[in-house]
């Protein structure tokens, strides 16, 4: 199958599925590597799709990471789409938190994560969905990294006066009460 007919498939077919359905079995033969590509795609439909299915799949059946984790965190760069980001984040949920047996991440590699979640997040487009992902991310690697906590906490009591939505309220306060 061509890129072209990737993308074709992806935008057309996957409709007729239920989320329950994602698998690599239906995608017949795109790779998670291929999401992974087409999720940067310009067409935000179809990226947004190939992000969707990706964090479908993956946090689904965790394993299935291994093969793909360093093309994963070389795409946080990369990513502008914020409906990708919403799917992306919903994966370094899963990275960071405690759930996370598999993957060990480097110092480096969760360096990036704090410092793409903070730009994410104070960026003022960015959507409250991925604005409460970026701030369990950033909870999650607190401990390790005890100076994002500071910081964390600067940003919790900002969004709390200017966006006090009540997605946002909710998790801000859950993060307040953990970070004990």
């Amino acid at each position: 199958m061509t890129y072209d007919e990737k993308l074709a498939f992806l935008s057309v077919t996957l409709r007729s599925f239920e989320v329950a359905d994602f698998s690599l079995d239906i995608l017949q033969g795109i790779t998670l590597s291929d999401l992974l590509n087409i999720s940067l795609e310009k067409d935000k439909k179809i990226a947004f799709r190939a992000a969707w299915v990706f964090e479908t799949i993956v946090l689904k059946n965790t394993a299935l990471l291994k093969s793909v984790l360093p093309q994963f965190l070389d795409n946080l760069k990369k990513q502008k789409n914020w409906s990708c980001l919403r799917s992306y984040t919903e994966v370094l949920l899963f990275l960071t938190s405690k759930k996370n047996k598999e993957y060990t991440l480097g110092n480096e590699a969760e360096e990036q994560i704090i410092e793409y979640s903070f730009q994410w997040m104070i960026d003022p487009p960015c959507p409250v969905a991925v604005l409460v992902n970026c701030l369990d991310v950033l909870n999650n690697l607190r401990k390790k990294h005890p100076w994002v906590q500071e910081e964390l906490q600067a940003q919790i009591n900002y969004f709390q006066r200017t966006k006090p939505s009540p997605a946002l309220m909710s998790r801000t306060n859950k993060i307040m009460q953990q970070k004990s």
